[in-house]
């Protein structure tokens, strides 16, 4: 994809999105609209490009981690209930292997296990909410999950299924509470148990 610039009957190529570190159509809008702005009030264009190439997602929020063996991780632990991490598998532009569950707020998880539609490769379920998240998985036909005692044991799990080229997202649709005090904490927590990964 490409941010384009038209006005007054002229188009200006204005970034790829390959070169943002942002991932999302909803951030691809935030640039396109950033950029939009910038530009009418006469910001270079070339001081656009630097700023959108070197702009870093927001915590918690599809934020891109690091990168080990090829495969990129993504925390999106901000994803705390089914629509918002229906945001996050989206985003994602690979194969996926998603750690889901937690907290269970009675949410459903139909649409969220639809959105999946071809991306998530697999599930791997933590928390309170991983029996149910199953159950509704199955009934959509997908079968391709794992149980996890742990975030721990779910990015171990996670990083010893993934192939070069693959992502692994934490974006679990449901609240941290039972297993952390916040979404703060268990985003912090699957950055620091990604970033201890051996190559």
């Amino acid at each position: 994809g490409e941010i384009i610039w038209a006005a007054e009957g002229k188009k200006q190529s204005v970034i790829r999105t390959d070169e943002l570190n942002i991932l999302g159509r909803h951030n691809y809008e935030n640039a396109m609209a950033a950029a939009g702005m910038a530009l009418e009030f006469g910001v270079p264009l070339e001081k656009i490009q630097e700023t959108l190439r070197t702009f870093q997602a927001v915590e918690h929020r599809i934020e891109y981690v690091t990168e080990k063996r090829g495969v990129r991780f993504y925390n999106d632990s901000k994803g705390t209930n089914p629509d918002a991490a229906i945001k996050g598998i989206q985003a994602m532009n690979r194969p996926t292997l998603l750690i889901g569950g937690g907290y269970d707020k009675q949410s459903e998880y139909d649409e969220w296990i639809d959105s999946f539609d071809g991306k998530v490769k697999k599930l791997v379920l933590i928390g309170q909410t991983r029996e149910k998240i199953a159950k509704t998985a199955r009934e959509h036909g997908f079968y391709d999950y794992e149980f996890a005692d742990s975030l721990e044991d779910a990015v171990r799990i996670c990083y010893d299924n993934a192939a070069e080229g693959d992502a692994v997202l934490l974006s679990p649709a449901c609240a941290s509470w039972g297993m952390f005090p916040n979404y703060e904490v268990r985003g912090k927590m699957f950055k620091d148990l990604v970033y201890a990964l051996k190559e």
